[in-house]
């Protein structure tokens, strides 16, 4: 254990230095069905054998490369001024996603989880261009899924898959989405498999998932992922297919970059979507040609930038912005939030709570509104909302927090198992990675 910054009492326990630029990270929390499957029993892990439990942890990376490059044809004078412009820039987008699989064993413990180390990656998988965010399939079913959204525009699907005589894990790669407009990055995506929104899956054909995606030309996107067992055959086919896309977000008659979007818990219909308009929209995928509601600058002081649904409690989700604000509105009553908190800087990514994901369908509401936010320049911090606890007297308040970051904190997730709960972080210019302490203040 490592007390980096005694002033603001950042205590982690491993760190990382990934070879690119580190823009997203995301740790595998499968969703537990009822009754929870034998095929993996515990909700928060992936089970390795009796002593040990991994967790798969990815870290999707992004960076610019610029080059210099030089536009004067053969024979032509190059000792000319250097406001002719003969020197351009032209730039390309490196994207990789690391995989680690965190280890610990029942007996871990807070006090004892300086073993929860990142390790060496087990796989590391370059990508066509720069991975802008990435979402782990919460759905407790083979194969297990991770979509990452890369620069290109382009959505790309990989299995996680164990090579058992090698005791390694791989990333496998599935299928693609369809090339789209050139210029357009897909910046974010989300998955709508949320608390009991699974179904019984055949033996054969398995039921569609679905994926909300936005880019940087204004437009949202969804598609259809389909998973089905060829009979006689242990290999999954995996397919992803485009069913619709709009345009949802302008400024000053151009696109608007959509930064996040999410489905909604309670409403299969509905998707939102935030931008850098400084506009939280909602939308009815029936009927798109115009939202049905909307959140301008009467509320937010600059984009948005985050939007995460509860897991397990309907109509409820967070929102963050470069204001520096988290925000939780429940969506039938949208006036205005339900609460909101400063954190101290941008708002990128927001996580709930693990326990989010079984607790409160079993009716245990401790943790319910407790959440991970990456707050760029401004680190991290571990929120609370007591309102979603039950305590409708309580304000909202920052449990903790880590700056140990050089760097944007782009990404975060929490590391959950048994008596251990820790978390990760990385940030982007430092190439850094932290498992840290969320109880330390």
């Amino acid at each position: 254990m490592v007390d980096n910054d005694s002033s603001s009492r950042n205590t982690w326990f491993d760190t990382v230095v990934t070879p690119l630029n580190a823009c997203s990270l995301e740790t595998y929390t499968p969703i537990r069905n009822e009754p929870p499957t034998e095929e993996i029993s515990d909700c928060k892990i992936i089970t390795e054998n009796e002593n040990d439990v991994v967790i798969p942890l990815i870290i999707g990376c992004y960076q610019l490369n610029e080059q210099l490059t030089d536009t004067t044809t053969n024979g032509e004078d190059k000792n000319k001024d250097d406001n002719d412009n003969d020197i351009s820039k032209s730039s390309s987008r490196s994207g990789e996603l690391r995989l680690y699989m965190i280890s610990s064993s029942p007996s871990t413990t807070l006090s004892s989880s300086t073993s929860i180390k990142f390790g060496s990656a087990h796989d590391a998988v370059q990508m066509e261009s720069g991975v802008l965010d990435g979402k782990w399939r919460r759905r407790q079913c083979k194969p297990v899924i991770y979509a990452s959204a890369c620069a290109s525009g382009r959505m790309h699907l990989h299995s996680l898959e164990k090579n058992n005589s090698q005791q390694t894990w791989t990333l496998s790669h599935l299928t693609s989405s369809d090339e789209t407009d050139g210029n357009a990055l897909c910046l974010s995506l989300a998955w709508n498999d949320f608390v009991n929104n699974t179904s019984n899956d055949d033996t054969n054909i398995k039921s569609d998932d679905q994926i909300v995606s936005s880019y940087s030309n204004g437009t949202v996107a969804l598609h259809k992922v389909a998973t089905s067992t060829i009979t006689n055959e242990s290999q999954d086919v995996v397919s992803i297919e485009e069913t619709h896309r709009w345009n949802a977000h302008t400024m000053f008659g151009c696109p608007s970059e959509v930064w996040t979007c999410s489905f909604l818990r309670g409403d299969e219909n509905v998707v939102l979507s935030g931008a850098d308009d400084m506009t939280l929209k909602v939308w009815d995928t029936r009927q798109t040609q115009r939202h049905i509601h909307k959140i301008g600058e009467s509320e937010f002081d600059a984009g948005v930038t985050a939007i995460s649904s509860h897991p397990s409690i309907d109509h409820v989700f967070a929102v963050g912005s470069y204001d520096e604000y988290v925000r939780i509105y429940d969506y039938r009553k949208m006036d205005q939030p339900i609460s909101k908190v400063h954190v101290g800087g941008g708002v990128w990514r927001i996580k709930w709570h693990p326990s989010c994901y079984h607790k409160v369908v079993e009716g245990d509401i401790s943790n319910s509104g407790k959440m991970l936010v990456a707050a760029m320049h401004g680190g991290c911090r571990v929120v609370n909302v007591p309102i979603l606890g039950g305590d409708d007297g309580g304000d909202v308040e920052i449990l903790s927090q880590f700056t140990a970051h050089e760097s944007m904190a782009y990404g975060a997730d929490w590391i959950s198992s048994n008596k251990c709960e820790v978390v990760s972080s990385c940030s982007f210019y430092d190439r850094q990675a932290f498992i840290w302490n969320p109880n330390s203040s």
